[in-house]
């Protein structure tokens, strides 16, 4: 937990668990930014940006990843397809029901 020191009711701060797991995977860049200064903090954050503008072109421009997500997408078309009919279906009835006075938080 880091304490924040230019709060006057000081108050715990502790960063966010979804990315915690992750930065224990990396204890030498936790040191490294836990001993940096207000420049060094900010020279990371725009160096990483640049990392990852340039991890997501390459994601972009991935034949056999792209190629994988169309198939999914045509294999799985037909699944989309069904449950969308039976979700209008569902929607359709409920809509009926309730315009017949049918209260809908029993059912």
């Amino acid at each position: 937990m880091i304490k924040n020191q230019d709060n006057d009711n000081d108050m715990p701060i502790t960063f966010p668990k979804k990315y915690a797991k992750t930065l224990k995977e990396i204890p030498e860049f936790q040191g490294t930014a836990d001993s940096s200064d207000t420049d060094e903090l900010k020279k990371i954050i725009i160096e990483s940006e640049g990392n990852i503008f340039t991890i997501e072109k390459e994601k972009e421009e991935d034949i056999k990843l792209n190629a994988a997500k169309d198939l999914v997408k045509d294999l799985s078309q037909s699944y989309r397809d069904a449950m969308k009919i039976q979700t209008v279906k569902v929607k359709y009835a409920l809509f009926l029901l309730e315009s017949r006075g049918v209260n809908l938080n029993n059912i």
